[in-house]
């Protein structure tokens, strides 16, 4: 009895690290997009439809007046009241649509924007 419960235990458990995490929106296998720097520890994903950042090791999106932060650039956005200083250093955020910097070559593909999880915007408005 010993010797089956021991290995179906540690099957277990090795398993539960290969669980996709919530609010991912893609399926199968996602490289890191090519990122670029646009100021000291900030970069941004280069040539791509939408201006997405980088830095403290999360992705950063200013979505419909908000900022949102994910660990993924494909979905799993959640709204930050009080986004870190380079955030509010961005101030035209758009101007880095599609931004490639001079010598630029890509190197991989992000997925299209058209499949990156939109965030879930809310009325962040504090209520009395």
């Amino acid at each position: 009895m010993r010797r089956t419960i021991l290995p179906v235990l540690l099957s277990a458990i090795l398993a539960g690290g290969c669980v996709e995490p919530a609010g991912v929106a893609y399926s199968g296998s996602v490289s890191t997009p090519d990122l670029v720097a646009v100021g000291p520890g900030v970069q941004v994903i280069a040539d791509y439809d939408e201006p997405i950042f980088f830095s403290d090791g999360f992705y950063w999106w200013l979505y419909d007046g908000y900022w949102y932060r994910s660990t993924y650039y494909t979905g799993g956005w959640n709204y930050v009241a009080s986004p870190p200083l380079f955030t509010a250093r961005i101030s035209q955020p758009h101007i880095y649509r599609h931004y490639r910097p001079q010598g630029y070559v890509h190197r991989s593909r992000p997925v299209p924007v058209h499949r990156v999880q939109r965030p879930v915007v809310r009325d962040h408005r504090r209520r009395r």
